[in-house]
């Protein structure tokens, strides 16, 4: 080797790119560290395939072969030096951009005699174009505006979204201050961005008004980030406008719809309180009726009641049945119509919250046997009451007056439901934990249909045909029990009588 060629070798040597010398047969005769450490692989000589088990890719992605040299042939035919980039695809599937570098050797004739090859690894810069460019395509097809600007606010990019929004064309804004879109009113805005940007701060959501090139005021919601050089020195702005007018108007149409909801519900509900209003005025009136008519009409029954029996009295040496009977009748009536009156008071205190529970302590058996003794006079013919107490005590913790009532009220329809010459039980068990009085006969009972609506006011059991009642009664003596801390259940069976149980606790709750 002469001296010429030892010192450019040393030179390659020298160089950070890789450096590849080839004959006049494209045949590679020598290399330089950096080929050698370009792949971690070392060059193939005297092959014109310097690397055979890569794969070389042309910018279209098609494979170059090794009889197709563009480069090198380029060079053979053209003075000066050329260059391509190409595609190198690893073995392990990886590819590595290349960029080839190329001029030719030639003898003192001037004939092709060799040539000498540079190869660039440009991988990171072709990845980081790939992304700029589609982050450009991305920004170019944005709907939202997408525009930049330097510190001293004049606009340096501006996208279609951009010329969508505002109307003007990229050539007409590029280069003109931001303030072109920007009210007078709110050019402070402007002021107030820079400052954050230029802190380093990100401006997000900012919802204002900006102004398009005809003149019309629109609302936008605006995302402002500082934009930062290589060195991390902030240089700019980068500013997302998103048109909000649509928006804009659906919030007020849901506003004036709330609006109208609010004011129909206020009107809605002025109307219920008037109702409601005059409903409790009919309802006191109502209880105002319905106490006074109860007092008003005992008086007038009372003396009836005390007419029939003087006429039963003196009408005893006639012995005449027609008068018997007819007066008979009279006392019924009187006693019925007097227990409706009495269930409408009842039913009246409870809805006006007048009734107060009493209790105190009693004998259970004195007090059933006298109100079985009180009942049995109004029996039918025939008609038997037993009373029938166990337990370990004999006193109980209750109020008289309500238990009474209950008593009162089950044995009445005991009576009135059961036939002639049948037996009716009341039955009482007391101990330190509960008391249960249980009334039994043997009447037409209850229908299923009925049984879950027996307990509500007015409600009648569809068997009881003629029978004479107010549907109150059991009502009366659920809200009875109810207030003393007590419930009440029932066992029926159509044609074969009911049991009516009244439960209390003892002692009772306070």
């Amino acid at each position: 080797m002469t001296e010429h060629r030892i010192s450019l070798l040393n030179f390659y040597e020298q160089l950070p790119v890789a450096v590849y010398v080839c004959n006049r047969n494209d045949e590679l005769v020598e290399y330089n560290l950096a080929a050698a450490s370009l792949f971690g692989v070392t060059p193939l000589t005297g092959s014109r395939d310097w690397y055979p088990s890569f794969k070389i890719l042309d910018h279209e992605g098609h494979q170059i072969g090794t009889g197709h040299r563009p480069v090198t042939n380029a060079i053979k035919t053209n003075p000066g030096s050329h260059r391509r980039e190409l595609r190198f695809r690893l073995p392990d599937g990886t590819d590595r951009y290349i960029l080839v570098s190329s001029v030719a050797i030639r003898d003192g004739a001037g004939d092709y005699d060799g040539a000498i090859h540079t190869l660039s690894d440009i991988t990171a810069q072709h990845s980081s174009e790939s992304q700029q460019s589609l982050l450009a395509a991305i920004v170019d097809s944005s709907e939202d505006a997408i525009i930049g600007k330097d510190l001293d606010g004049n606009i340096t990019s501006w996208n279609r979204g951009a010329e969508r929004i505002f109307g003007y064309t990229a050539a007409e804004a590029i280069g003109q201050h931001v303030n072109l879109i920007i009210p007078e009113e709110r050019l402070a805005e402007e002021t107030r961005i820079i400052k954050a940007i230029r802190e380093g701060k990100k401006v997000e959501h900012f919802e204002t008004i900006r102004r398009t090139k005809a003149g019309k005021a629109i609302p936008i919601s605006l995302t402002i980030s500082p934009v930062r050089d290589a060195s991390g020195r902030i240089t700019g702005a980068s500013k997302i406008a998103r048109d909000i007018t649509r928006q804009k108007q659906v919030e007020e149409q849901v506003i004036a719809y709330t609006s109208h909801l609010e004011d129909m519900v206020a009107q809605r509900t002025a109307e219920l309180d008037q109702a409601l209003q005059k409903e409790r005025e009919l309802g006191q009136l109502k209880s105002r009726f319905v106490s006074m008519a109860s007092h008003e009409f005992r008086t007038p029954l009372s003396s009836v009641k005390l007419s029939a029996s003087l006429i039963e009295k003196y009408a005893q040496p006639y012995a005449d049945q027609h008068i018997a009977k007819h007066v008979s009748k009279i006392k019924n009536s009187v006693n019925d119509l007097s227990a409706i009156l009495g269930d409408f008071l009842s039913l009246e205190k409870l809805e006006s919250g007048k009734i107060n529970v009493s209790l105190t302590e009693f004998d259970l058996p004195e007090f059933c046997q006298e109100t079985t003794g009180e009942m049995q006079l109004l029996a039918k013919p025939g008609q038997q009451m037993v009373y029938r107490h166990s337990g370990t005590s004999d006193r109980v913790i209750l109020d008289q007056h309500l238990l009474k009532n209950c008593l009162h009220n089950l044995l009445s329809n005991a009576i009135k439901y059961s036939g002639e010459n049948t037996l009716i039980r009341l039955d009482t068990e007391l101990n330190t934990e509960e008391c249960r009085l249980s009334v039994a006969d043997q009447g037409i009972g209850i229908p299923e249909a009925d049984k879950p609506h027996l307990f509500s006011a007015f409600f009648r059991a569809g068997n009881t045909g003629t029978i004479q009642g107010t549907g109150l009664g059991l009502n009366i003596v659920a809200r009875y029990a109810s207030l003393m801390g007590g419930s009440v259940d029932f066992e029926s069976r159509c044609g074969q009588g009911t049991t009516f149980s009244l439960y209390f606790p003892q002692p009772p709750y306070q």
